[in-house]
């Protein structure tokens, strides 16, 4: 993603929602209005994003991470690290967190299409403050390289070394402050490659870290990952693991139901005639054996199912309506393990439990 893509999404305003109208009222409106009502409301909660306790948490973490990068001395900085297995959503997450603070910096400038800044007397530039790329498969330093000088605007070829200088100056001439590297479990640290690979990261670090800047490694599962394993880089690593809403404990309990409640702060107006708990008390097991506590699929299966009991005259939302709704294969392979009757232990255990 190049920086004015970036700045584009980030400055772009979400779809907003329509202004609740109560059940009764929007059934005494005529079938035009309806329609129109209809169109506004699937069209709305289609991009809604659902608050989240544990998404708040993570954010505030990071956030605490670029603050105090920004007030250390000049050189080596703490780095970020978010790590989650896949379908968790923390790319959409980190991108979130991150849009949020670009909006933030840049301020009036958000309304440039191309904000600019003096990182010198008589200089103008494009202001970069934010880099963000996305990895493939096995990339190595050549390939990070090349894609950080294509984001900022700059021709990608040439030796390694010449390369690695001009990231560095557009680092400097940008004012770039945050390095986010998303699926950093595609970098190549296998074999020889390996301790280049990470000795590359560490400079990149601690030249971002000259300009009180921040970097930030994004993959699926990096615990396994050798840059859990290097000494250097991980004396400066602060860990973040995102998951799913576990369901092991009385706290795990309590979290899933605020996480409901939110949600149902932003999507029950649209249904007011559903009884207040619906889904953080009501529905809350079942929703979370559809989805096992993911938010993607929870988002999916609360907003459809509110859409379908609008729809079909419902005066409240039930587990049909819960269960009519396609989530994805990963949701459906796991509700449908949970649904498995617990395997029964032999019968010469359970004799030899009777006699003991």
């Amino acid at each position: 993603m190049d920086a004015r893509l970036w700045h584009q999404q980030a400055t772009t305003p979400p779809r907003s929602m329509p202004t609740p109208i109560p059940v009764d009222t929007f059934d005494e409106m005529s079938e035009t209005a309806q329609d129109a009502y209809w169109d506004e409301l699937t069209t709305g909660v289609t991009g809604l994003v659902l608050p989240s306790v544990l998404a708040e948490r993570a954010a505030h973490q990071l956030t605490r991470l670029l603050d105090r990068n920004r007030l250390r001395p000049p050189g080596a900085k703490a780095i970020g690290s978010v790590s989650a297995s896949f379908a968790v959503g923390k790319s959409t997450f980190v991108k979130d967190w991150a849009q949020a603070g670009y909006r933030d910096l840049l301020g009036p400038a958000c309304i440039d299409p191309r904000p600019t800044w003096n990182p010198e007397p008589g200089v103008t530039a494009d202001w970069i403050p934010q880099v963000y790329i996305t990895l493939r498969a096995a990339s190595k330093i050549r390939d990070v390289l090349a894609t950080l000088l294509l984001t900022m605007g700059y021709p990608s070829e040439g030796l390694v070394r010449v390369t690695t200088t001009r990231v560095i100056h557009a680092f400097r001439q940008h004012g770039v402050r945050l390095l986010i590297i998303d699926d950093s479990h595609f970098l190549d640290v296998s074999n020889k490659d390996s301790r280049d690979m990470l000795d590359f990261l560490k400079y990149l670090n601690t030249e971002l870290g000259e300009l009180g800047g921040t970097m930030i490694l994004v993959g699926a599962d990096l615990h396994e990952s050798p840059l859990y394993l290097d000494p250097q880089i991980n004396s400066r690593l602060e860990r973040l693991t995102l998951s799913a809403y576990p369901l092991a404990s009385d706290e795990d309990r309590r979290t899933w139901q605020r996480f409901l409640k939110d949600a149902e702060t932003l999507l029950l107006p649209y249904f007011d005639c559903a009884p207040a708990g619906v889904f953080s008390v009501q529905h809350a097991g079942h929703i979370w054996r559809r989805t096992q506590g993911y938010v993607g699929d929870t988002a999916l299966l609360l907003t459809e199912a509110l859409l379908a009991a609008f729809d079909d005259g419902s005066d409240t939302i039930t587990t049909a309506h819960l269960d009519s709704i396609p989530l994805s294969a990963r949701a459906a392979a796991g509700e449908a393990e949970l649904r498995q009757p617990p395997t029964p232990p032999s019968r010469r255990r359970r004799v030899k439990a009777t006699v003991s």
